[in-house]
């Protein structure tokens, strides 16, 4: 009896990583990933949303060039500013709450701008938005990463990077459906007059709230919580998931002990709990300690590439297409170029700036008489919808490109994904560049962008590459560099597309082949596992 007994023991004590492969997958994943791939959407939805808001609010707060430009990248400089932040206190204090209240927060300050009547105040929300957003972009990979064995966990976090195709085409989606119309109300009391493009942000804002209410029924991370001792409550978790998935009892699940596969940093029981700036220090060296550093550059390079790439074309895609159909109208559509589309616009807004003030309601100007008159000047706030269409079947494909990833992403090899789109997708760049045809230079365009897809490739190679006590800051820190990508790729490609066009994909080719080779540098061995002699966790 004391033998059968003690057998049953062995078998139940398990690694983490066996552990919830006993868990199975099933209803139980599946709502994991409906939750932090909708979180990874509204990011996208919160952080590239002004692409069709500025044209349409331009006139109301009264943007000019410089304006606008910020309004592109502000909520970019939000994220970059509380990255390290946040993947500090999700590596301390743990995933979910941190998760649930910065959407919510961010969303109510998201609703606050819908109503903002200077352009002054609109961008410091956007601002604060970007500051608190930022927390679902740094924790939503480790969070969901960590409720999956090492077969699942690749797919699942490309999964969840297919949502920024959801977001990508809720985005024109609702556009559509709500600028074309002209209707307005007038607010008194708050100075601003009621029209599409707030009631716009509104429908941007509320996607986070319904997010944070499905992440609420999520318990936090079962591994962070096996990485604080917290056994009992990593064991209740697992039993949950594993009933829901199999439709089994919870005494059938056969693991009664969990011990963390991986090396940590061990703590006295009686230590306090380090400072919050101590632990911001404590996080950060490890990331660039003997171990981890190559790694920490890499990853950050590649972050950094991957975004900057994708944000050089993405933001500026409406305006491209606004040019391309402009230009189409002036030559035969065979011999529409894409640089030759920029230099005609560049060549009307000269013009334009020559005899009218841009963005004014009015112009003053003298008659032959010397006396003052006013000459209404209407601002065009309108937007081609044939750009929607566009915009949408761009952000389709690349919801297929995620998908078809997160099938092959085991069996290719995430550096192998990464190589052969950085090198496909460069190829396709050069070559809308330097072909003619409209048609082509948007097919072209559209398969360029899918480098967007490896967001979510470069994401599963931290998530695989690091412990759990740094994760989260392993990823904050890599997608901070990755927003940094994108605020340089935003900023930088207007000036380059309107001054320097020729070189614009030259530029984007020369990122690509240092993507390529930061991949092939990039270390393939992953987390230590524990020595045989390492203590249960209790």
């Amino acid at each position: 009896m004391t033998q059968v007994s003690e057998e049953i023991v062995v078998k139940e004590t398990k690694l983490y990583s066996e552990a919830v492969k006993l868990t199975g997958y099933g209803k139980y994943n599946l709502f994991i990933l409906l939750a932090t791939g909708g979180c990874l959407m509204c990011v996208i939805i919160e952080s590239m949303s002004m692409s069709f808001i500025i044209p349409a609010a331009h006139c109301d707060l009264g943007l000019n060039i410089t304006e606008k430009g910020v309004l592109v990248s502000i909520n970019f400089l939000g994220i970059i500013l509380t990255s390290h932040f946040w993947g500090t206190m999700a590596d301390v204090r743990g995933r979910k709450n941190i998760l649930v209240l910065c959407l919510i927060v961010g969303s109510i300050i998201s609703l606050a701008a819908s109503l903002a009547p200077w352009t002054w105040l609109f961008i410091l929300l956007r601002l604060l938005n970007g500051m608190f957003i930022g927390a679902a972009s740094s924790i939503i990979y480790a969070f969901a990463g960590e409720f999956h064995d090492d077969r699942y966990r690749p797919m699942v976090i490309s999964w969840i990077s297919s949502f920024v195709a959801a977001g990508q085409s809720y985005i024109p989606g609702l556009a559509w459906a709500i600028l074309p119309y002209d209707w307005h109300y007038n607010l008194e009391a708050l100075g601003i007059e009621f029209r599409p493009w707030r009631l716009l942000l509104i429908v941007y804002a509320l996607p986070s709230l319904i997010v944070a209410a499905l992440l609420s029924f999520l318990p936090e991370s079962p591994k962070f919580l096996l990485a604080q001792g917290k056994h009992d409550h990593t064991l209740k978790i697992l039993r949950q998931m594993f009933v829901i998935n199999t439709g089994k009892k919870s005494h059938e699940f056969p693991v009664s002990t969990v011990i963390l596969d991986e090396v940590i940093i061990e703590r006295s029981v009686n230590e306090e709990k380090p400072g919050m700036l101590k632990s911001l220090w404590t996080q950060t060296v490890f990331l660039f300690n003997k171990e981890f550093a190559v790694k920490t550059v890499l990853c950050s390079y590649l972050q950094f590439g991957v975004f900057l790439s994708t944000s050089a074309l993405s933001l500026w895609f409406p305006q491209i297409l606004n040019a391309l159909n402009k230009y189409a109208q002036e030559v035969t559509n065979s011999g529409v170029t894409l640089c030759g589309a920029m230099e005609a616009e560049q060549t009307v807004t000269n013009q334009m700036q020559k005899t009218i003030f841009i963005d004014t309601q009015f112009l003053w100007k003298e008659d032959s008489d010397n006396s003052t008159i006013i000459q209404e000047v209407i601002c065009d706030d309108s937007v081609d919808t044939g750009v929607y269409l566009v915009v949408l079947v761009v952000a389709c494909a690349i919801g297929i490109a995620y998908l078809i990833i997160g099938a092959l992403i085991s069996r290719v090899g995430k550096k192998t994904l990464l190589i052969s789109a950085s090198t496909f997708t460069a190829a396709c760049g050069l070559g809308a560049q330097y072909c003619s045809g409209l048609e082509i230079i948007l097919i072209l365009c559209g398969i360029y962008l899918l480098i967007a897809s490896m967001v979510g490739v470069v994401n599963a190679l931290v998530v695989d590459l690091y412990p759990t006590h740094i994760r989260a800051m392993a990823l904050a820190v890599s997608l901070m560099f990755g927003r940094v990508g994108a605020m340089v790729g935003s900023n930088l490609m207007g000036v380059l597309f309107y001054s320097y066009c020729d070189y614009v994909f030259i530029f984007v080719a020369c990122n690509h082949l240092l993507l390529v080779v930061a991949a092939i540098l990039l270390p393939t061995t992953s987390i230590k596992k524990p020595v045989e002699a390492q203590e249960t966790i209790k």
